[in-house]
């Protein structure tokens, strides 16, 4: 840029600041008359920069017009972001402040604040970012804000994407469906929309897609997390999407691709100072972007088969209700696309029975639906598979008992429903207390000022959270063994203790101690009307491919190699280790 109206403008700037400087300093002027002074000075100087800029543009190539646009509204945008972006600061509120060396370890952090802050919140500071975290005893207060005053989609959308909106912003529909809809169908035999064997055929197709090659006479190695990862993302799919969308091996290639490159994004931006946050998550975003609309055009045709599908019945029917979809009859697959329109539809005006015609909007809003559920259901389903398998695959005794387990409640043929697998469910409830996604929890961004029971009035646009990791290593909680043990059957023996308290019949296990179960002794699903509403989905799914994968497979830590970890992120998130494998054969 040699010559370019701005560096002659900035050279000219500095030579006659200099020559006003020699100039005006014997005429003794206030510091108002030379703000004045220079206040005019500069407006006439941009003044003469925009009509330069102007008249050079018309005699430019398009190519130079493009580079001078970019010159000029970059950093406009850049500072807008970092303005829209910031919130009121925590600093200001008089909380203790804690900042982390380069190890980021948040264990010993959280310890040493929660014994000398026990009772009140206390400032976090993280990538730029200040979060106010509450001791574990607000958990239940917290939870209780409504999403209107304290939102975790704004809090996703503000820290994780930079503001772009990847969740939408208003979620309430597939919330809905989710929680109310999908959670009844998997809440026991007498609501399923899926009958047992349909259930068990999507995962065979997951199996053998993924496994179907392995033998009884050779170990073969596998990187254990894409290979849970595929297994779900196929499972997931034919029960949501059918079984035509399952055997699209694109769609479960890109349906695994869009979280690692959201993530991966996220971390990019993380690294680079916060007012550059905005120019650069311009760029390294584009491809998670590029997957999210490459999802929805995958995703159209089944979309719009279903719609026209739903439309015809609807115009038969009198009575337009979510039980009118079938949730009582067995059917190949979820009616996802049947329940989201019923909500939808119902919040139109203007759309009749009988009429073919869906409004453009709710179609849009259906895809992105999809595209939701598949990267909330994909990752974390997966990431929770993995912790359990790093705890089972030392454990060929516990591997054993479960089997038993297996073939005795869901018999040898697994057409049965997986409630009963108690000490599986056990197994699974010790590995998320254990292996919690986060050291934090219940994260919301405040959308109004809020005052809880301690503490000051936290300001609009506050990051708040609650210590989750003194709640999954709690002495008090967590007793006989104690919380650094790994119990498998931790929760399985206090069901009993419960029940021979309570004096009752031990058959069942108590629904508190269950993996699905909220309460404060389980942060990981969060709490209140913002809790996870897929736990049920997600339970019944990990249930079912980890009795197969026991049942059919043999499995062993890679030769050579450690028992799979985790690792720490720096933003308190735990992650797999992507690098670990484990040795699978067929069992005799």
């Amino acid at each position: 840029m040699s010559g370019s109206p701005l560096q002659q403008w900035f050279s000219t700037a500095m030579e006659q600041y200099t020559a006003m400087q020699s100039a005006i300093g014997p005429l003794r002027l206030t510091k108002s008359d030379l703000l004045f002074l220079s206040m005019r000075k500069m407006c006439h100087d941009v003044g003469t920069l925009l009509s330069d800029l102007l008249d050079d543009a018309r005699s430019a190539t398009f190519g130079e017009r493009v580079k001078m646009i970019l010159i000029i509204i970059t950093p406009l945008i850049i500072l807008a972001s970092y303005l829209l972006q910031t919130p009121s600061s925590a600093s200001q509120l008089g909380l203790p402040i804690y900042n982390f060396g380069r190890d980021y370890n948040y264990p010993e952090l959280l310890t040493r604040a929660a014994k000398e802050h026990p009772h009140t919140p206390y400032i976090i500071k993280f990538a730029s970012y200040e979060y106010i975290v509450f001791p574990s005893s607000f958990f239940d207060e917290i939870k209780r804000i409504p999403a209107s005053t304290g939102s975790m989609v704004e809090w996703f959308t503000h820290v994780f994407f930079q503001g772009w909106r990847f969740l939408g912003s208003d979620k309430s529909n597939l919330h809905k469906t989710i929680a109310t809809d999908l959670t009844r169908a998997f809440s026991g035999p007498q609501n399923a929309v899926l009958s047992g064997s349909e259930q068990e055929r999507h995962v065979d197709m997951a199996f053998t897609s993924v496994l179907g090659m392995l033998t009884r006479e050779k170990w073969q190695r596998f990187p254990l997390y894409s290979l849970i990862q595929e297994l779900v993302a196929i499972k997931n799919t034919a029960c949501l999407l059918g079984e035509d969308m399952a055997h699209n091996r694109q769609w479960i290639r890109v349906s695994q691709a869009f979280p690692m490159a959201v993530m991966i994004a996220v971390f990019a931006c993380h690294a680079v100072p916060r007012v550059l946050r905005p120019l650069v998550s311009l760029f390294v975003f584009i491809p998670a972007w590029a997957l999210y609309w490459y999802m929805r055009i995958l995703l159209r045709p089944m979309v719009k088969k279903e719609i026209a599908d739903y439309m015809e019945q609807r115009g038969k029917r009198k009575k337009d209700t979510p039980s009118d979809t079938g949730l009582h009859k067995s059917r190949p697959k979820i009616p996802m696309t049947s329940w989201l329109l019923s909500r939808y539809l119902n919040d139109q005006t203007g759309t009749k029975a009988g009429n073919a015609k869906v409004p453009s909007a709710v179609i849009n809003e259906i895809l992105h639906d999809y595209t939701v559920l598949s990267f909330e259901a994909t990752a974390s389903t997966s990431a929770t598979l993995y912790f359990i398998l790093a705890e089972l695959v030392t454990r060929p005794e516990l591997i054993q008992e479960l089997r038993e387990e297996m073939t005795a409640v869901m018999g040898s043929n697994q057409k049965h429903s997986t409630d009963g697998l108690e000490k599986l469910d056990s197994v699974m409830r010790e590995s998320s207390r254990v292996h919690n996604f986060n050291h934090l929890s219940l994260f919301r961004r405040l959308l109004t000022p809020v005052q809880l029971s301690m503490g000051p009035t936290l300001p609009p646009g506050s990051l708040l959270c609650v210590d989750a990791y003194s709640i999954i290593s709690s002495p008090v909680l967590w007793k006989d063994p104690g919380p650094e043990v790994f119990d498998p059957l931790r929760f399985w023996k206090l069901s009993r203790q419960e029940q021979r308290r309570d004096g009752k019949d031990e058959s069942g296990t108590n629904k508190m101690y269950k993996f699905t179960s909220l309460g404060s002794d389980a942060p990981g699903w969060g709490g209140g009307s913002q809790a996870c509403p897929g736990r049920v989905f997600a339970g019944d799914t990990i249930k079912r491919i980890l009795a197969r994968l026991l049942m059919e497979f043999d499995i062993e830590v890679a030769h050579g190699e450690k028992k799979p970890s985790r690792n720490s992120m720096p933003n308190g998130t735990l992650a797999p280790d992507m690098g670990a494998g484990i040795m699978l054969r067929r069992r005799t």
